[in-house]
């Protein structure tokens, strides 16, 4: 990887096993504990910024819109599945989805993005940070993708499939676009329902805001923490990329969720070249 992409004059990624490294590191897992998000701005120089930004608008025709309304819980498939609840339920709760997503194979390796996602400094400083071994995501298709927003773009209240999602915003909107969140709302033991549904009716004093800039890092424990992007505003697109970790090693998604997210190409591909395990 070009060691101009990551600001590490800000950032000691290429140094972890220094004394005011480990300080940092630490201090960002308190962070993550105390709000279930950590921002890093300018995690990347200014020229590998403009230069991503470039890259991404050159294959941004190709994001899929997937879904356009879907329930907090969308990733979590059988959550509430057989359960009898009324309509007005956080289970039952729709919201709008307007956003479109270039998946992992259209996005060439030689971007600076794809060396982002694929470079060791990446990978030790997550495990650094959760104190796991990370590794990336093995799935063809969701491994790392580029979210497109445009004019009025959103994404509704929802959970994550993944305890901690790492994004890196590229390009900001004129206005709007904001990233909000209800930290640690739910937990393993308690989805804690009312509260969740307080914040669908916009009644909760959980909710806080990141107003993110071009270049910021985000690691985000979204798995607990229901969340949202606000509608945007303006004709400049909203860019995020999803970098696909895990503490699993070779952690695949599932097929149907691909090919709800990308597209029918993904199942033609799959139905001429497979590349998921049977």
């Amino acid at each position: 990887m070009s060691p101009q992409i990551i600001n590490t004059a800000v950032y000691p990624l290429d140094n972890l096993s220094s004394a005011d490294a480990r300080t940092w590191v630490a201090q960002l897992r308190a962070r993550l504990d105390q709000d279930g998000s950590c921002i890093l701005p300018k995690f990347v120089t200014a020229p590998a910024l403009t230069k991503m930004v470039q890259q991404a608008l050159s294959i941004a025709h190709l994001a899929y819109p997937g879904p356009t309304e879907v329930s907090p819980y969308f990733f979590n498939y059988q959550l509430g599945s057989g359960d009898d609840v009324p309509a007005t339920h956080p289970l039952r709760h729709k919201g709008k989805r307007n956003l479109a997503q270039v998946a992992a194979d259209l996005i060439p390796p030689e971007f600076l993005l794809s060396q982002l996602y694929r470079s060791d400094l990446m990978l030790d400083f997550l495990s650094a940070v959760t104190e796991k071994p990370v590794y990336r995501n093995q799935d063809p298709y969701q491994s790392l993708n580029i979210s497109v927003m445009n004019q009025g773009g959103c994404q509704q209240w929802h959970f994550d499939s993944g305890t901690m999602v790492t994004t890196l915003l590229l390009q900001e909107p004129q206005a709007g676009g904001i990233f909000e969140y209800a930290p640690a709302i739910r937990s393993e033991e308690d989805e804690n329902f009312d509260a969740v549904q307080a914040v669908l009716d916009g009644n909760s004093d959980r909710v806080r805001q990141n107003r993110l800039k071009a270049g910021t890092l985000s690691l985000f424990r979204g798995h607990y923490s229901l969340h949202r992007v606000t509608g945007v505003e303006g004709s400049r697109q909203r860019i995020q990329a999803i970098l696909g970790y895990s503490t699993r090693p070779g952690l695949i998604g599932k097929k149907e969720s691909s090919i709800l997210h990308y597209g029918p190409r993904v199942a033609e591909i799959e139905a001429n070249t497979p590349l998921y395990p049977e």
